[in-house]
């Protein structure tokens, strides 16, 4: 007998979950039965107080923390589980608790009774994804409080005073988004660890200050510079640096010298940061600075543009914001300077630059050795990509992997360094949106290459490619023909994806070289009418999806017959076409069929008797049909079956039944088909029937007095029309 059982292990080997055997599960249960405590659905009396570890599992609407649960005075944990994640939590519930070190009300819906803050010796408060705007104010009184989570707590606005919770060590705020500050005194807290965000709060002028009652503001924010004396680890991400009006508080943050920071995240207003804050805060602020005074009053100080508004002094911030040099992950976003600091990172391995729309020129980054991932997006001024990119290093970028570039609409050339190996380990390439670059740098040990809304004339620069394994292009405008040797040179490809190129004609005379491909897709091709040469040759193709080529009238019996391999044929709004050859029937690995949005489309092929594989057939928004194949009832694989909006089908066939595999069946919008066959009745393995706008079988098959009820009673899972039947 094993301890667990229905062990499930990822795809790594690792175990992510299991069951334990009900008989260990009983003993565990008797042995510890005076100490701990499950409790499910409010059903278990609390009679036992010395519990000291409970837990509680709400499937109830409202999910209610029993009263009854004040019983156990000895209490040291409480996890509540609510699988709706709205918990409703009594006013006075805490009260008993003076023993409680471990707190979990995570998914509590209303504000926090005050009578958490009487839980003097909490250890850890899970508050995550909980839906309160704010913490009660007294919750800076719980001293022994080591680990607050509040991820997820989207509409908590402010954060109590935590000057006092001297022993706190892990602060989680991430998705918080609302948050517009954090306390004043942070800084104090000197055993912190956990800080995953940092807000710069906002600073109005001297002569605002009379309005902070009416903006709400408590204009007692913590400033950058209470950063210095914290031994963050993990995760930090400044947020609102153009706040910023003192470059020498920046400097004493100490960021460099945060040696446990592997991941820091420098973000520059609203737009750039993941999460977004609150904007009608922002909008009283900019109210109050809009005020313009002619001359000002003898009270008042001249108005004055904020320094951090200007690239020079936006440079000098990130330069004062020198990371430490045990940095694996940077992310810079919004940044409105012109320049980059060379920072001396030798330890990262992922740099993200977002919105940094100011910037002139790319970073160096050429000499750091483990850099392995490198994201740009929104580099509006970049020109030219040159020497200053890649430093003096003998072979810039060595471990650099993954390059993704979007957005760059200046950007005109990319040159590489004469007499230098560049990006050796490159291996995939994503590029979006560079509307004026005309040619790319030869990446031999590539083999993913992704080009989307370029010009064609970029294409003629990756012939000389010949390890790709993935090839996606999408997005060009003027792009007719494949270039010839860019097939020709790359047999190792598996995947292909061709999409929004709405000239294109042809996709290549070599196109049956590729006999590794196993994933091939064209969508939004419009003036593509014929499959290319060679297509038969495809051995190891296994799915094949075309949608939206409305130039593609048939497709022929010898290129798609020849598909041995092919496991997924999908034919999606392709307008024009009329004819699908009995080619067809030769898919004998076919498992899942689909055809839908092809108005002229007048039927399938008859004979589909040898698709013995076919698991799954769907035909949709198909107006010219009028039946399904008779060939299909030979194929007995079948487990899935929708039928959708196809106005010409008058009836189901009485040899549905032929279909004993069949689990799922849908049918909807076939307004002229009048009753079911008895052949349902015999589908004894159909598990799910749903039925949609057919008015007459929505009657037939109404509950107990329908005519046709009884030919589908015994499906367990039924939905009809707009009532769901059991």
């Amino acid at each position: 007998m094993s301890v667990f059982e229905d062990v499930k292990e990822t795809e790594g080997g690792f175990v992510r979950g299991y069951k334990i055997n009900d008989a260990f599960y009983s003993l565990a249960r008797s042995i510890t039965q005076k100490d701990f405590l499950v409790l499910e659905n409010q059903l278990a009396q609390m009679n036992n107080g010395q519990v000291h570890h409970a837990s509680i599992v709400c499937n109830n609407r409202p999910s209610l923390i029993p009263e009854a649960l004040s019983q156990a005075k000895h209490l040291r944990t409480l996890l509540v589980f609510s699988e709706d994640r709205l918990l409703e939590v009594p006013s006075d519930i805490f009260s008993s608790f003076i023993y409680l070190r471990v707190l979990d009300l995570s998914g509590c819906q209303t504000k926090l009774p005050r009578s958490i803050c009487d839980i003097s010796l909490l250890r850890y408060l899970d508050l995550s994804n909980s839906h309160f705007d704010e913490l009660p104010s007294g919750i800076s009184s719980l001293c022994y409080l080591q680990a607050l989570n509040l991820f997820g707590c989207y509409n908590l606005k402010c954060l109590p005073s935590m000057v006092q919770i001297t022993a706190l060590r892990h602060l989680n705020i991430s998705g918080c988004e609302a948050l517009a500050e954090l306390p004043k005194g942070i800084g104090k807290l000197v055993h912190l660890q956990t800080l995953p965000i940092f807000v710069v709060p906002i600073r109005l002028r001297k002569q605002d200050m009379r309005i902070r009652v009416k903006t709400g503001l408590s204009l007692m924010g913590a400033r950058i510079s209470e950063l210095k004396h914290l031994n963050l680890r993990g995760e930090l991400k400044i947020k609102h640096l153009e706040r910023i009006d003192d470059v020498e508080e920046v400097k004493s943050a100490n960021l460099r010298n945060k040696e446990y920071l592997e991941s820091l995240g420098l973000c520059w207003g609203n737009k750039g940061a993941d999460h977004i804050m609150n904007p009608s805060l922002e909008a009283n602020v900019a109210r109050f600075q809009e005020r313009k005074h002619h001359v000002p009053g003898p009270s008042e100080e001249p108005e004055t543009h904020a320094t951090t508004s200007n690239q020079d002094s936006a440079g000098e911030v990130l330069a004062c914001l020198q990371p430490p040099k045990k940095l694996k992950t940077i992310f810079v976003v919004g940044y409105p300077g012109i320049w980059f600091p060379n920072w001396t990172l030798p330890n990262l391995t992922e740099m993200v630059l977002i919105g940094c729309r100011g910037s002139v020129q790319l970073p160096i980054l050429g000499h750091l050795p483990l850099l392995r991932s490198l994201r740009m997006e929104g580099m509006d001024n970049i020109t030219h990509i040159g020497p200053e990119f890649y430093g003096e290093h003998v072979v810039p970028f060595p471990s650099l992997q993954e390059l993704f570039m979007r957005d760059f609409p200046s950007l005109q050339e990319w040159l590489i360094p004469s007499g230098k190996e560049i990006f050796p380990k490159l291996s995939k390439l994503v590029l979006r949106k560079c509307p004026n670059l005309v040619s790319l740098p030869l990446f031999l040990s590539l083999k993913h290459l992704e080009i989307q809304s370029c010009r064609s004339i970029i294409l003629n620069s990756t012939e000389e490619i010949t390890l790709l394994s993935t090839l996606i292009i999408e997005g060009f405008d003027d792009l007719s023909s494949l270039p010839a040797n860019l097939l020709r040179n790359n047999p190792l490809l598996t995947c292909l994806t061709i999409k929004s190129c709405p000239r294109l004609q042809s996709l290549g005379p070599d196109f049956g070289c590729l006999t590794s491909l196993k994933t091939l897709s064209v969508q939004w091709c419009e003036e593509l009418s014929l499959l290319p040469e060679g297509f038969e040759n495809l051995n190891a193709l296994e799915c094949f999806v075309i949608s939206d080529c409305h130039s593609m009238e048939i497709l022929p019996e010898n290129p798609i017959g020849g598909l041995r391999s092919l496991q997924i044929l999908s034919i999606e709004n392709c307008s024009s076409l009329s004819s699908i050859s009995v080619g067809l029937q030769n898919l004998t690995a076919l498992k899942h069929l689909t055809v839908m949005y092809c108005p002229k489309l007048a039927g399938l092929p008859d004979s589909l008797e040898h698709l013995s594989s076919l698991l799954s057939l769907a035909v949709i928004s198909c107006p010219l049909i009028e039946c399904l194949p008779e060939g299909l009832k030979h194929v007995k694989t079948l487990q899935s079956l929708e039928i959708r909006s196809c106005q010409r089908i008058s009836d189901l066939p009485e040899w549905l039944d032929s279909f004993a595999s069949l689990r799922t069946l849908a049918i909807s919008e076939l307004p002229n088909i009048k009753s079911l066959p008895v052949a349902v009745r015999r589908l004894t393995k159909l598990q799910h029937l749903s039925i949609q706008e057919c008015p007459h079988l929505q009657r037939r098959c109404q509950k107990e007095r329908g005519e046709d009820w009884w030919k589908v009673a015994h499906v367990p899972h039924k939905y009809i029309s707009s009532s769901q039947q059991q």
